[in-house]
């Protein structure tokens, strides 16, 4: 028996993983852009690939995505993450790694995760009774 609520938001396409580690990705460009700005060049590609790779394999394997969708989403986010300026793969993880949260969030029974837990709070006598008794 499930108490789930049903969510008024949808689930993002992207899972959640694949959004964070395109934020950081992201976050290399910051380094390369201070050190050498003409490695910038060469990390670009090597950085979008890895975008590309985490990306498809975390929605091939955790999503449970077809191999063909989770190649177009592995793309676009490479692209993203392999943008040579450290805001762009921000820029689209960050909403979609929000979307996410909130999806599950309110997705969330207002009872607790754990019935049997719930139960038995719900059963045992508050603190108030137990000193009360105590005391008589």
């Amino acid at each position: 028996m499930s108490i789930e609520r049903k969510s008024s938001i949808s689930a993002p396409p992207i899972h959640p993983l694949a959004a964070l580690a395109t934020i950081a990705l992201d976050g290399f460009f910051s380094v390369f852009e201070v050190l050498d700005p003409f490695m910038l060049l060469f990390i670009s590609g090597g950085i979008g690939l890895l975008g590309f790779l985490a990306t498809t394999l975390v929605q091939r394997y955790l999503a449970k995505d077809e191999w063909g969708p989770a190649l177009a989403k592995g793309l676009v986010m490479g692209i993203f993450a392999g943008v040579p300026y450290p805001i762009a793969g921000t820029a689209i993880g960050a909403p979609l790694l929000i979307w996410a949260g909130l999806h599950q969030w309110i997705k969330l029974p207002s009872n607790g995760n754990n019935q049997i837990v719930d139960s038995a709070f719900n059963k045992a006598p508050a603190l108030e009774d137990q000193e009360s008794k105590e005391d008589e």
